[in-house]
């Protein structure tokens, strides 16, 4: 499990990185599609929980399929373990990209230069359009 969590991270950090070269705007971009597809995949290996015991004899496979209709106490508390894990990698990955004001800072400036980037256009527009004014 470390291992997938690292290579999701150093791929994270690659496509972050892309971004950052091109603009504000891509980075923050990229930042938000990572967060929809990885909670998209804690949110599907949260449907495949299953109890942490596996049965190795066909007797032990009817106590088994009993144990998974009979006592969802068992497996609730397996279940909320390992949702909890995933919640927890989830906030973890994402937490040096949100932490304090980064995330904050980064929007105020992608905002910033698409707003100077279309005031300048119109500042342009309208001296072509109007030069005497």
């Amino acid at each position: 499990m470390l291992t997938q969590s690292l290579q999701i991270q150093q791929y994270m950090e690659t496509l972050l990185r892309r971004g950052t070269a091109t603009s504000d705007l891509a980075y923050l971009r990229i930042l938000q599609l990572v967060h929809v597809q990885a909670s998209t995949l804690v949110e599907d290996l949260k449907a495949y929980e299953l109890p942490s015991v596996s049965p190795r004899t066909p007797f032990e496979a009817t106590e088994f399929r009993r144990s998974l209709t009979g006592s969802a106490a068992t497996s609730s508390g397996t279940s909320a373990a390992v949702s909890t894990m995933l919640e927890t990698a989830m906030e973890e990955l994402f937490v040096p990209y949100t932490e304090g004001q980064r995330y904050l800072e980064r929007e105020s400036r992608s905002l910033g230069e698409l707003y100077s980037s279309l005031l300048a256009n119109f500042t342009r527009y309208h001296v072509r359009r109007y030069p005497g004014l």
